[in-house]
């Protein structure tokens, strides 16, 4: 496996659109994502999109938005969508792509990241748990915090 982990290039769009159509296969939603390759490039300016790819294919995403905490007082990432084939899942690519992504955004003062996750994808759930994300019983939403958050961020995979 000679994975990469990388911003993605505009002729790439229409593979993560189509990825985060998988996503919603995956964990079996009625709602079709309305995304395309277009309407990603044309939200360049407010998404940031990471690949990972294998051998020159495309086998995953993570894309992100810079959000703000008035709480926390503190920027933060906001994971919109993570995604791996599930042929190439258990190679670390998900943990690659959310660090990947985690850095990018760290380096532009981000201090946490937030994301969903459908309560029917426990597997993602799990995932989170590992890395030290905290969620409310009750909540879809995960969150790895600042002191954790900066721990995930210098760490190796």
């Amino acid at each position: 496996m000679s994975l990469a982990v990388r911003p993605m290039h505009a002729d790439e769009a229409d593979a993560v659109a189509g990825m985060v159509r998988g996503l919603a296969e995956h964990i079996g939603s009625d709602f079709v994502p309305a995304l395309t390759g277009e309407k990603l490039r044309k939200a360049s300016d407010l998404i940031d999109v990471v690949v990972a790819e294998d051998g020159g294919r495309l086998i995953g995403a993570c894309l992100g938005l810079m959000t703000f905490s008035t709480w926390r007082g503190a920027p933060g990432l906001y994971v919109v969508d993570l995604f791996v084939l599930p042929e190439a899942r258990g190679r670390n690519a998900g943990l690659d792509l959310l660090r990947c992504s985690a850095r990018r955004f760290a380096a532009r003062g981000a201090r946490f990241v937030k994301l969903e996750v459908d309560e029917s994808n426990s597997g993602a759930g799990r995932f989170y748990a590992r890395l030290g994300f905290n969620k409310k019983a009750e909540d879809r939403l995960h969150i790895l915090e600042q002191d954790k958050f900066m721990e995930f961020v210098g760490g190796q995979s």
